[in-house]
């Protein structure tokens, strides 16, 4: 509660549109993870993502300004290329996205409380911003499951995805891309070749 606070007053103080924080520092200073604050922060509209990833925080201030839902920062952790299948995980999800969820703790430490959430099964474009700000990746695709493995961070998903898959084996623009519902491919196409 106490690290959610100060993230809010920071967030007020600085007149943020959006933040990411360092989460793995935190973990022998503070002995508590961001992972809650995070889902809490990202469920009120408030752009927050974790590991200081400024590229994912900035591909989630453009889907959050565009379409006025807030989107799930995750991880590819498996992908099946003849399927056009791809597991995404991680222990941050914001809490309204979720059909449901439970807390849990974050899964590289065990420490803290990380959400595992599941989410609606249903169409999702997938969205995420190169370093350079310039070169962008966006596709869509549908959730097929919700798992719960315990071997992955703790808010997991199997999706299909509508075009080549390749691209996250490949050159990806970072291990974090952005999840949000619905097909929104086109308007992001339209809104960065137009920025």
């Amino acid at each position: 509660e106490r690290l959610h606070n100060a993230l809010k007053v920071i967030k007020e103080k600085y007149m943020l549109d959006g933040l990411t924080i360092r989460c793995f520092s935190l973990l022998n200073k503070l002995k508590t993870t961001a992972c809650l604050s995070l889902s809490l922060l990202n469920k009120d509209n408030i752009v927050a993502t974790c590991e200081g990833d400024i590229a994912t925080m900035l591909t989630m201030h453009i889907t959050n300004k565009l379409f006025n839902q807030p989107g799930f920062q995750a991880n590819p952790s498996r992908i099946d290329v003849t399927n056009s299948k791809m597991v995404l995980a991680h222990c941050t999800l914001p809490l309204s996205m979720c059909e449901s969820y439970k807390a849990n703790t974050h899964f590289e430490s065990g420490i803290g409380v990380a959400i595992k959430g599941e989410l609606k099964q249903e169409k999702i474009t997938i969205f995420k911003l190169a370093k350079n700000l310039k070169d962008y990746y966006v596709t869509t695709g549908t959730i097929l499951h919700n798992l719960d493995e315990t071997n992955l961070c703790r808010s997991q998903i199997e999706i299909k995805v509508d075009d080549n898959i390749e691209y996250f084996l490949n050159r990806p623009y970072g291990n974090h891309h952005v999840i949000i519902y619905g097909d929104h491919k086109q308007e992001i196409i339209e809104f960065m070749n137009n920025k």
